[in-house]
């Protein structure tokens, strides 16, 4: 995995990006950007297995990203706990749209 998105419009949480977590070191940059609206809303991460037979994200266990918890502005930051999914999260009655960019290092 080098570089993904994913959005989300309005409450919920948005689709996963499975990231690897045998990279090492893992290392993720995670920019969170604000595209319409006032949104307050979460990057979260799971070490559940996305890959699992009834995985299911909505019951998944959810923990909110370092820097990037109840933002209400552009954000960036690097992570270095090594897990397995990353999502967009806003909780009801929040309304607008939120774009993530991942980038994974690894090798060449």
């Amino acid at each position: 995995m080098q570089y993904r998105t994913v959005s989300l419009t309005d409450a919920g949480r948005s689709d996963i990006i499975a990231v690897d977590d045998f990279q090492t070191p893992f290392n993720l940059g995670l920019a969170a950007n604000i595209t319409a609206g006032t949104p307050t809303f979460s990057i979260q991460y799971s070490l559940d297995d996305p890959n699992a037979v009834g995985y299911d994200k909505d019951t998944a266990l959810w923990f909110g990203v370092t820097g990037l918890s109840a933002v209400t502005a552009d954000t960036a930051v690097g992570m270095t706990i090594p897990c397995r999914a990353i999502s967009i999260y806003m909780a009801p009655a929040q309304t607008g749209t939120v774009e993530l960019k991942i980038v994974q290092a690894g090798p060449a």
